[in-house]
């Protein structure tokens, strides 16, 4: 019951959709997006390097790449593809691709070929402005809101990029959500979230779940994976890679609004959870 509320209360935004056709080769290294990225395949080929994982872009796959994920790309002259940027408003806190687990490369059905056509026709001027990441991806081009001329067009747009992000969650029974319901570690998320410019100590959290802090620290660890400090941590990078590549922040202003204690704390875990210093990170978006 708690798995259909989380999936019912993700809120799904589109912003970017087209199809493209590459006339030459073209490669682009290390691109980072504040957006969630799906492909469908329809011709040719190429290869997506996300970490130290290479796939091979295949006529008649689809691919998914989470937002704030670095990626390489190389399309090879002919390739063909839709694409689709939208964005995930994660509930409670929660982070999706956290909670679920998700493929990158699924087989696109003759249905799914037919929503990517459907989609593009429901929101046929949502191209990028440029096809090259360092051009398109600028603080005023992200930060555009999609209108929608109808009611129903934005309610069948929502419902076909929620079928289509369905065919890469894994099948098989989520135990780690199941146990944030009976642990209630989910207030926990959200408190975290909605002060991360703050100086958060785990006792703090240990009290609002009314653990003890030992317990508090095991239970934590064993849902999410980390203990509470490093999940903060992650936390804080994560809003900082959000205001560097879609903001003009100063970087004092940003560690300030992340909680940091200072800049040379904030430049060695950034680059340590990123590879990259703050200032090469906000160039990635051009």
């Amino acid at each position: 019951m708690y798995l259909e509320q989380i999936s019912e209360s993700l809120t799904f935004h589109l912003q970017n959709i087209a199809f493209l056709r590459f006339d030459r080769d073209y490669s682009y290294k290390d691109i980072i997006s504040p957006f969630t990225r799906m492909y469908l395949i329809t011709e040719g080929c190429g290869s997506l390097v996300i970490g130290n994982k290479k796939l091979a872009l295949e006529a008649g796959q689809l691919y998914l790449i989470p937002s704030f994920t670095s990626c390489t790309y190389h399309f090879s002259a002919e390739l063909a593809h839709y694409y689709i940027h939208f964005s995930i408003d994660q509930p409670n806190g929660l982070n999706p691709f956290n909670l679920f687990s998700v493929s990158g490369k699924v087989a696109a059905s003759d249905l799914d070929k037919q929503l990517f056509i459907t989609l593009l026709q429901l929101n046929p001027d949502l191209q990028l402005p440029h096809h090259h990441p360092n051009v398109y991806q600028n603080k005023p081009w992200m930060n555009k809101k999609v209108n929608f001329l109808t009611a129903s067009r934005h309610l069948e747009t929502i419902g076909i990029l929620k079928q289509l992000f369905s065919h890469f969650l894994e099948p098989g029974e989520n135990y780690q959500v199941s146990n944030m319901l009976k642990f209630n570690i989910q207030p926990i998320l959200l408190y975290i979230r909605n002060h991360i410019q703050q100086n958060i100590t785990v006792d703090e959290l240990a009290e609002i779940a009314c653990f003890s802090k030992d317990h508090f620290s095991r239970v934590f660890k064993a849902i999410t994976g980390r203990s509470p400090c490093d999940y903060m941590i992650c936390q804080r990078i994560e809003r900082a890679q959000y205001l560097l590549l879609t903001t003009d922040l100063a970087q004092n202003v940003i560690i300030d609004q992340t909680g940091f204690r200072s800049a040379s704390y904030f430049s060695r875990i950034f680059k340590k959870h990123t590879s990259y210093t703050p200032v090469q990170y906000r160039l990635q978006r051009g």
